[in-house]
């Protein structure tokens, strides 16, 4: 068992550094009295990572992707309507931007399933054009929250990493 499984204290420090992330956008979003708060927690726990260069990137990744989403699906939305037809354009629209870019993001799905979270609530509610730019805003708002969250996290516990252990930096790179 012990040669499959080994418990360490970055394992233990990136689990606490996640799940503080997520009582930090419950707390946020208790205190500003907003309801929806699930895609900044999604965020918190997907883009989290043990070492600051991998968080970096996968924040830069996710802020790329969403907004990129958010922008392709708002334009469709205005200007083709909030139908399937539309969102089927967005998705395809995403897709061929994100993977026509040479240094784009490897995680370049996350564009087109940006545009299925913030086109996909408006359609399946009928909601006029305008609510559906609202409920768009909205999603990407939570995803850059809890973008935020995790690399001012990432930023302290990297900050707190290195007063206690100055060499570490020499030696592992990038945290």
């Amino acid at each position: 068992m012990k040669q499959h499984v080994s418990f360490t204290v970055t394992s233990l420090l990136y689990a606490f550094r996640t799940v503080l992330g997520c009582i930090i956008v419950w707390l946020l979003f208790k205190w500003l009295q907003l309801e929806k708060m699930e895609w900044a927690l999604i965020s918190v726990i997907v883009v989290s990572e043990p070492d600051f260069g991998n968080l970096r990137n996968a924040i830069t990744s996710r802020v790329i992707n969403t907004v990129m989403g958010c922008a392709v699906g708002i334009i469709c939305i205005l200007l083709a309507g909030v139908t399937v037809w539309s969102f089927l354009l967005a998705v395809t629209i995403a897709v061929f931007i994100s993977t026509s870019f040479k240094k784009y993001p490897s995680s370049w799905k996350l564009a087109p399933a940006t545009v299925s979270i913030v086109m996909v609530p408006a359609i399946l509610a009928n909601a006029p054009w305008r609510e559906a730019v609202t409920i768009a805003l909205t999603r990407t708002g939570e995803v850059l929250l809890g973008c935020a969250v995790a690399l001012l996290l990432g930023v302290f516990f990297s900050y707190i990493r290195r007063l206690r252990n100055p060499s570490s930096l020499s030696e592992q790179g990038n945290d």
